[in-house]
C-alpha cells in the first residue's frame, strides 16, 4: 500500500459537511431597534452538551468575526466585526429544490458570508446567486447594526418592516394571511407569540429585558428532549456578546468582540468559561500487531477504514475533526527527528502546494516512547483554512501514525493522539 494514497486520505474533506451549520433543533432569535440601539437575543436549543465559541480574525480583506457552535466547529451563530449577526433554525423540510438552477457556491459559504458581508443587503445579494438546497431543513435570521433584518427561508425571503422581528421553527411564508403569525406548529408558534407579545411591552430595548425573554422561551431538559444549551445578547452598535450557559441568567459573560479578536485565534468550551469541566466519555482502540491501544471521543462515529486506515473515527455532527490511524512499513533512511520535515512533508507537497508545513518538532509519548509531532494547513479558495495535526512513532519495522483533520484547533484533540500507548 503506498502511503501516497495515505495522505490524499489524510487530507481528503468535504466542504458541505464541515460547514452546513446543522442540526439544530428548536430555537428561538428575536430584533429590535430604536435609535441606535439593536439587539438581538437567541436560544440554542438542542440535546448535544459540547458547546464552544471561537474567534477568527480580520484578514486578507475579511472581517473578523465570532461563531458559537458544537465541537465539530461548524458555526450554528455568530457576529462579525461589522455589526452582522446570523442564526439558524430547523424546520420542516421544503417538498423541492431551493434555486435549484443556480450554481453551487463552492467553499464555506457562511463563513464566506461573515467574512465578506456586512449588511443584510450584502447577504441577500450573495445568497440570490446560488443554490440553496443544503437549506431545505432550516431557515437563516440575519440582523445588521442598521437595524435592518431578514429571515431567508430558502425559496422566500421575509423583509422587516417594523422595529423588531421574530423567528422560531416554522416558516412564515407558509402561514395563510389570516393565521399569521401563527397556529400551528405548536412547538414554535407558543414561543413566537411569547417573544412577540414581550417585544411590544418594551420601549426601548436592554440586556435586561432581553434576558427576561430569553428566560421566558427558554427550554428546559425535565419536559422536553432538547435543552437551551446557552442563550446570547447581541449588542450589534457596539459589538458585545452576552453570553449565558445551561439556561442559568444569573451568571452572565460579556465578549467586546474587537478585544477578543486583538488575541487572535482562539477558542473556549463554554463549560469552562463558567467554571464546569467539558468532558467527553471515551472508546479505546487496541491493535493487534504493533500491540498498542488509543482512545477516542465514544460519540464518535467510527468509519470503516480505508487502504492502510486501521481506525478512523468522525464527529457525528459532519465529516470533522476526524481522528485517523495508520500502520505502515517503516520508512527507509528517514530518522524520526525528520519524519515530518523530510517525509510527509514532501510527499503532501506532490499531491498539493495548498498545503504547508506549520512545524514539525520531537516529542515523547507518556512511557518515553519517543514521538514527532507535525502540524499542516491547507488553504482551499485563499482563504479557506483546516488543519492536521499528526503524531508519527516507530515500533520495531512499522511507523504509526495518528491524526486529527479539523477546520479549526486541532490541537483541542490532542490529548487523544497522545492517549497512544504501547503493550
Amino acid at each position: 500500500m503506498k502511503l501516497t494514497m495515505k495522505v490524499l486520505l489524510l487530507f481528503q474533506i468535504l466542504i458541505l459537511s464541515i460547514f452546513a451549520p446543522f442540526p439544530v433543533y428548536a430555537c428561538t432569535a428575536f430584533m429590535m431597534t430604536v435609535g441606535e440601539k439593536v439587539f438581538v437575543g437567541n436560544n440554542e436549543d438542542y440535546k448535544i452538551k459540547y458547546t464552544r465559541v471561537w474567534f477568527v480574525p480580520s484578514g486578507n480583506e475579511r472581517y473578523g468575526r465570532v461563531y458559537f457552535g458544537y465541537d465539530n466547529w461548524s458555526p450554528q451563530g455568530g457576529m462579525n466585526d461589522q455589526g452582522l449577526f446570523f442564526d439558524f433554525f430547523a424546520t420542516k423540510k421544503l417538498k423541492k429544490g431551493l434555486l435549484k438552477g443556480m450554481i453551487r457556491f463552492q467553499g464555506p459559504m457562511i463563513d464566506t458570508m461573515m467574512a465578506k458581508c456586512a449588511t443584510v443587503e450584502d447577504v441577500l445579494d450573495m445568497f440570490s446567486r446560488y443554490n440553496l438546497e443544503w437549506m431545505s431543513k432550516a431557515q437563516m435570521f440575519i440582523v445588521d447594526k442598521s437595524g435592518d433584518s431578514a429571515i431567508i427561508e430558502g425559496e422566500a425571503v421575509i423583509r422587516n418592516c417594523d422595529n423588531y422581528q421574530v423567528v422560531t421553527n416554522f416558516r412564515l411564508s407558509k402561514i395563510p394571511e389570516d393565521q399569521r403569525p401563527c397556529r400551528w406548529p405548536a412547538y414554535g408558534c407558543s414561543r413566537y407569540k411569547k417573544v412577540e407579545k414581550m417585544l411590544l411591552e418594551i420601549d426601548v430595548p436592554t440586556v435586561a429585558k432581553f434576558k427576561d425573554i430569553l428566560k421566558a422561551t427558554h427550554r428546559s431538559s425535565y419536559n422536553v428532549l432538547t435543552t437551551t444549551q446557552y442563550s446570547n445578547i447581541y449588542d450589534l452598535t457596539h459589538g458585545l456578546v452576552y453570553l449565558y450557559y445551561l439556561h442559568d441568567f444569573d451568571n452572565e459573560i460579556v465578549f467586546n468582540l474587537s478585544q477578543e479578536l486583538k488575541k487572535g485565534r482562539h477558542y473556549y468550551d463554554l463549560p469552562s468559561l463558567f467554571g464546569r469541566e467539558l468532558t467527553y466519555d471515551i472508546q479505546v482502540y487496541t491493535h493487534a500487531s504493533p500491540a498498542f491501544s488509543i482512545s477516542y471521543p465514544k460519540h464518535y462515529k467510527v468509519t470503516k477504514p480505508t487502504l492502510n486506515e486501521v481506525l478512523l473515527v468522525k464527529n457525528p455532527m459532519s465529516n470533522t475533526p476526524q481522528i485517523g490511524v495508520y500502520v505502515e512499513n517503516q520508512p527507509k533512511n528517514t530518522q524520526l527527528n525528520n519524519i515530518g520535515k523530510r517525509y510527509l512533508s514532501k510527499l503532501i507537497e506532490k499531491y498539493s502546494a495548498q498545503v504547508k508545513l506549520v512545524y514539525s518538532k520531537q516529542t515523547v509519548l507518556s512511557d518515553g516512547t519517543s514521538a514527532n509531532e507535525t502540524l499542516f494547513d491547507r488553504v482551499v479558495n485563499e482563504h479557506w483554512p483546516y488543519k492536521t495535526l499528526v503524531l508519527s512513532t516507530y515500533r520495531n519495522d512499522k511507523l504509526i501514525l495518528v491524526a486529527t483533520t479539523s477546520f479549526a484547533h486541532p490541537e483541542a484533540l490532542r490529548g487523544y493522539l497522545y492517549s497512544l500507548r504501547f503493550e
